[in-house]
């Protein structure tokens, strides 16, 4: 426990500067890349922590497209700032042309690699890439982006750290034994619970402190979704963890594994939290 509070105070430490200049500040200004600079290294390590699990890091022809897409598009949701149209268009024909090249890479590896690890590491590249593109993109969001951000990291927090006490206390039931087999039901329980209240209490304070005014019900009813998917987002990975026969996907953050092990839930958050402000607004600014 010393060990991962030591290792979350330094990292904290090192990425508040990232945080701090995190507006976006027109192109032609150095800073307006250090933000997604640091989600494209984040996103480019836990990339390569997820093709080193299937084996596929020293698989060049999988690894080297897979690593440049991961370390580009977090910069490219900043740089097409002005045209997400744009950023979307290159995202979906990025994704298809990937699925289309890695076809044609596995006919030439068929014998050798099985079908099933190339198409994982698809899934995963794509999806760590794109969660963390998502966090540019919610962090650039007009008016809002400096408090939307930051609900996957804190939402996702809630819900472990009172899953956890939740199940210690009333824990009973198990929830995916074969899976995580400390989880249980009664901890989901809490951690939903929790998740929602801290949704009141971020919007009180994001009302007062910015003066932005909460939707209740859609912050309330997407704190409900956001902790269930966190949940999912953790206990997928960790599948994947005991398929592959590994405890930890890195040794990066001592006490936690890699990154792609601290931000398992997270990045899960980002792509709802994404998706849920597309199409409903969490705040509005007068």
């Amino acid at each position: 426990m010393r060990t991962r509070i030591i290792t979350a105070v330094v990292a904290i430490t090192c990425i508040f500067p990232f945080f701090w200049f995190s507006d976006p500040i027109g192109n032609t200004h150095l800073l307006n890349f250090l933000f997604p600079l640091l989600f494209a290294a984040i996103s480019l390590v836990s990339v390569y922590e997820a093709l080193r699990c299937l084996s596929l890091h020293k698989t060049f022809a999988v690894s080297v497209p897979l690593l440049a897409v991961g370390f580009a598009f977090p910069l490219l949701a900043r740089v097409l700032y002005d045209a997400r149209a744009a950023f979307v268009r290159a995202a979906l024909l990025t994704a298809l042309f990937a699925a289309v090249y890695l076809f044609g890479v596995l006919i030439f590896v068929y014998g050798k690699i099985p079908a099933g690890k190339i198409a994982l590491a698809y899934m995963l590249s794509f999806y760590v890439t794109g969660a963390n593109a998502c966090v540019v993109l919610l962090r650039d969001t007009p008016g809002i982006g400096r408090f939307l951000f930051l609900i996957p990291f804190i939402f996702g927090w809630v819900t472990d750290t009172f899953a956890y006490f939740s199940g210690r206390l009333f824990g009973k039931h198990k929830l995916s034994p074969l899976v995580s087999p400390k989880k249980t039901v009664e901890g989901a329980i809490g951690g939903i619970i929790f998740c929602a209240l801290t949704t009141v209490l971020y919007g009180f304070i994001i009302q007062k402190a910015f003066g932005a005014m909460p939707n209740y019900p859609v912050l309330i009813f997407g704190g409900l979704a956001i902790s269930v998917v966190s949940q999912i987002g953790d206990l997928a990975l960790s599948a994947i963890k005991r398929e592959y026969g590994i405890k930890d996907f890195g040794k990066m953050l001592p006490g936690h594994g890699g990154l792609l092990d601290r931000f398992d839930s997270s990045m899960a958050v980002t792509v709802l939290v994404t998706v849920i402000s597309a199409f409903f607004p969490l705040f509005t600014v007068a």
